[in-house]
């Protein structure tokens, strides 16, 4: 049984033109579609973290 997950676990819009968050995006949805979990939620802090990306 899987525990539900904090949606904003999986949160982080690539910015723009910007390789290295499309690198992080396509890393995240390659791990979602083998289930790694983890290796998603760390390309998504990865993105939220990225310099690129607007912060609230």
């Amino acid at each position: 049984m899987e525990l539900p997950i904090d949606p904003w676990l999986l949160e982080g819009t690539p910015a723009p033109h910007c390789k290295v968050c499309a690198a992080l995006a396509r890393e995240r949805e390659e791990a979602l579609a083998y289930g790694d979990r983890s290796k998603a939620f760390e390309a998504s802090a990865e993105i939220r973290n990225h310099r690129h990306v607007n912060t609230p």
